[in-house]
C-alpha cells in the first residue's frame, strides 16, 4: 500500500462551527489542540487508497434476494493502513508539560473512516481523541480503560476522508508504554446517515452526500417510533445494530436484540446478553479471541426521534463482545439457505451498557404454547430492524404462523415463525432482528426472507431517491425461540443452545419480564413486563422457601404434595427437574395463596428430583427422592 506524507499548516479553531461529541463509550472532553488552539506546522498525513465500491457493488447484484437477507450486509470496505504512534505523527509540548501527538489518515473520497487498531494500549496518563476535519465531530477521550487484553480496539464512523489522530500525554508518561497502531481504514458507504450533522454548509456539497447521509431502504419502511401500542417501546429500545470486520476486511452488518436471563438480579449480576443470527458471521468461528469479536461494533437507539423521520438519527455505540453460544455455520450455507437449520448465535458485551443510553434487556417466551399466534384484539406482533443499515424501523402483523423447514409448510411443531407483515417490510441487514409476540415478549430472531405475490412497485425506491440498496421483503420466517432453547445440534460443543445461558439458574421457567439492561432492575411497562401477573424470575427467595414444602420425601408412589401458605395470592410456577436439567413436569397455579397442589409424578423413573417454585418476587428449590 503507498503512503506519502503532505504538510499542512492548519489553525484548529472552535470558532462559531460549534462541536459535536461523538457517543462511542469514552472519557469525553476535548482535545488539546482544540482546547488550546495549538498548531503544528507539519502534520503529517497519511493517504491510502480507497477499495473499489463500485466493483463490490457489480458483484453484490448477482445476489438474489433472498441470499441477500441470510448473511451480513456490506456496508463498508477496509483500506489496509499501517499508521502508528510516533512515526506517523508529530510531537509538540505544551505550555503546562502535556504533549501533543497528531497525525492524520485521508482516504480520498470517503464518505465516513473508522477505524481498526491491531495495537493498542494506552497508559494511564494518555488520552486519544479522534475528529473529522471540521473539527465538529470528536470522539473520544479513549484512555487506558478501553485497553483489552487482545490489544484491539475500533473506532466508529468519522465523517468525511479525513480523520484527525491526537495523542494527550500527560507529563512523567513514558513514551515507549504507549502502543498504537492502525491497521485498517474503514471505509463507509452505509449505515452513516447520523453523521449528517457533522457537516457544515458551503464547506462541501451537501448533495453529493445524500445517497450515503439519507434513508438507503425502501421509501415504504415505517420508522421505529411509529410503532403504537404500551407495549412496543421495550422491543425497540432493545434492538440493536451490530457491525463485524470479516473477510477481505468487509464490513458486515446485522440486527440484534438485548435480551434478559435467569441469572440476572437487580443490583448484582447483571449479563447484557446480544441474541442475533448465526449467519451475521459467515466462517462458522467459534473461536472468541477472534479479532472479529473484539472489534464487533454494537449501535443503540439508532433511529429517528419523529415518526416523520425529521430529526437527526440518534447513534451510541459500544465496542467488542464475547461469543457465548451459537449454532453451526459454514460458508457456503448463505448460497442456499434450506442449509441453514439453526439460526442464532448469542454474544455478550464486554462492558456494561451506560445508564444513558436508556437499553433495555428484553424479556423472552421460550414455548410454543405461550405465544399466541393471532394477537390479542388491538395488539400486533413486531419486528425492529436496521434495514440496509437504516435507523431502526418496524414491521408487524396481528398473526405469525408455525412453519417447518427447509420445507417450508405449515405445522404446529415446526420450528420456524413466519410472519407476513401488514404494515411495513423486511430487507437484507434486518436479519438477526426479533420477532416480539402481542406483549412485547422476544421470540425468534430473523434468519431468512422474501418476496411473496406482489410489492408496490414504489416500495423498490429509496427514500433518498433512486432505487433501494435492499429489496423490500414480505415473508421473514424467524428461528423459534422454542427451537433454539435446547438446540444441540450442531455449532460450539456445549454452546450450541440458549438454555445454559438464559436460565443460567436452571429454573425451567418459560418466561421472564424486561428489565433495565444497565441495573437489571424492574420494568413495569412498555412491553414484555407481564402486567398480567406473570412469572419473573431474579434471584431465590428465603422468604418462599419457608413458605412452601413437598411431601411424602422420599416418596413411594408418584403422587407428590406440594403445600404452600404465602404471604399474598400470586402466580407460581411449578417445575420438577431431574439430575441433567431437564424439565420432567411443569404447571401454573393462577392467584395461588394457601392450599395443597398434587403433583402426578407417577411416570418418572426412581431417582433424585428438584421441584422448584417460582413467583414474581424469587423462585426456590425443594429435593425430592422418587423411591418406590
Amino acid at each position: 500500500m503507498k503512503k506519502s506524507f503532505l504538510i499542512f499548516s492548519t489553525l484548529l479553531a472552535i470558532g462559531s462551527t460549534g462541536l459535536n461529541v461523538n457517543a462511542q463509550i469514552s472519557q469525553g472532553g476535548i482535545p488539546l489542540s482544540i482546547r488550546d488552539k495549538a498548531m503544528l506546522g507539519n502534520i503529517p498525513v497519511s493517504k491510502y487508497a480507497s477499495p473499489d465500491w463500485e466493483a463490490f457493488l457489480a458483484s453484490e447484484k448477482a445476489l438474489t434476494p433472498e441470499q441477500k437477507f441470510s448473511r451480513p450486509f456490506i456496508v463498508a470496505l477496509s483500506a489496509v493502513t499501517d499508521f502508528g504512534f510516533p512515526q506517523s505523527g508529530q510531537m509538540e509540548v505544551a505550555g503546562n508539560g502535556y504533549r501533543i501527538w497528531r497525525g492524520i489518515i485521508s482516504v480520498e473520497n470517503a464518505p465516513a473512516l473508522g477505524l481498526a487498531f491491531d495495537q493498542y494500549a494506552l497508559p494511564k496518563g494518555v488520552q486519544l481523541f479522534v475528529t473529522n476535519e471540521n473539527k465538529k465531530q470528536i470522539a473520544g477521550a479513549f484512555d487506558a480503560s478501553n485497553n483489552d487484553p487482545s490489544g484491539l480496539f475500533v473506532i466508529d464512523a468519522i465523517q468525511g476522508d479525513k480523520v484527525f489522530v491526537e495523542l494527550n500525554i500527560a507529563p512523567g508518561v513514558n513514551i515507549d508504554d504507549i502502543k498504537l497502531h492502525i491497521d485498517k481504514a474503514i471505509v463507509y458507504h452505509r449505515a452513516i446517515e447520523h453523521l449528517k450533522p457533522y457537516l457544515i454548509a458551503g464547506e462541501s456539497t451537501l448533495d453529493q452526500y445524500d445517497s450515503q447521509l439519507n434513508g438507503l431502504s425502501s421509501v415504504c419502511m415505517i420508522n421505529a417510533i411509529c410503532a403504537t401500542g404500551d407495549y412496543v417501546t421495550n422491543p425497540r429500545k432493545a434492538t440493536v445494530q451490530t457491525l463485524s470486520i470479516g473477510a477481505g476486511g468487509q464490513v458486515g452488518l446485522c440486527s440484534g436484540t438485548l435480551v434478559n436471563n435467569t441469572g440476572n438480579t437487580a443490583g448484582g449480576t447483571c449479563k447484557p446478553y446480544i441474541a442475533t443470527a448465526s449467519h451475521c458471521e459467515l466462517t462458522g468461528d467459534t473461536n472468541n479471541s477472534s479479532a472479529k469479536f473484539a472489534q464487533l461494533l454494537v449501535r443503540f437507539n439508532f433511529e429517528r426521534p419523529d415518526c416523520a423521520g425529521t430529526g437527526a438519527t440518534n447513534g451510541l455505540s459500544m465496542t467488542g463482545v464475547n461469543l457465548i453460544a451459537r449454532s453451526a455455520f459454514q460458508s457456503g450455507w448463505e448460497q442456499n439457505v434450506a442449509n441453514i437449520k439453526g439460526d442464532f448465535m448469542l454474544y455478550e458485551l464486554k462492558n456494561a451498557i451506560p445508564a444513558a443510553y436508556g437499553a433495555v434487556l428484553s424479556g423472552w417466551k421460550r414455548q410454543d404454547a405461550d405465544v399466541q399466534t393471532t394477537a390479542a384484539a388491538g395488539k400486533k406482533f413486531y419486528g425492529f430492524h436496521h434495514p440496509v443499515g437504516d435507523n431502526k424501523k418496524m414491521t408487524s402483523s396481528s398473526s405469525v404462523t408455525s412453519y417447518s423447514w427447509p420445507n417450508q409448510q405449515p405445522s404446529p411443531s415446526g420450528t420456524r415463525w413466519l410472519m407476513q407483515p401488514t404494515e411495513g417490510y423486511a430487507s437484507p441487514g434486518s436479519s438477526g432482528s426479533g420477532l416480539f409476540d402481542g406483549d412485547g415478549y422476544w421470540t425468534g430472531v430473523a434468519s431468512v426472507a422474501g418476496q411473496v405475490g406482489s410489492i408496490p412497485a414504489n416500495c423498490n425506491n429509496a427514500a433518498a431517491g433512486g432505487t433501494s440498496q435492499g429489496p423490500p421483503m414480505n415473508a421473514i420466517f424467524y428461528q423459534k425461540m422454542s427451537h433454539a432453547w435446547e438446540y444441540n445440534e450442531n455449532g460450539i460443543a456445549g454452546a450450541n443452545s440458549l438454555k445454559p445461558f438464559l436460565d443460567p439458574a436452571n429454573t425451567g421457567v418459560s418466561k421472564i419480564n424486561s428489565v433495565s439492561a444497565t441495573t437489571c432492575s424492574a420494568i413495569t411497562s412498555g412491553g414484555g413486563t407481564d402486567g398480567g401477573g406473570g412469572v419473573t424470575i431474579n434471584k431465590v427467595d428465603d422468604q418462599l422457601s419457608a413458605n412452601v414444602s413437598v411431601f411424602p420425601n422420599p416418596n413411594r408412589d408418584g403422587n407428590v404434595q406440594l403445600q404452600f401458605n404465602l404471604k399474598e395470592a400470586t402466580d407460581m410456577q411449578i417445575t420438577v427437574v431431574d439430575v441433567t436439567g431437564s424439565v420432567v413436569y411443569t404447571t401454573r397455579l393462577k392467584g395461588a395463596r394457601s392450599g395443597v397442589e398434587n403433583l402426578n409424578l407417577q411416570n418418572l423413573a426412581n431417582g433424585l428430583y428438584v421441584v422448584k417454585v417460582a413467583t414474581a418476587s424469587g423462585f426456590t428449590g425443594k429435593k425430592l427422592l422418587l423411591n418406590r
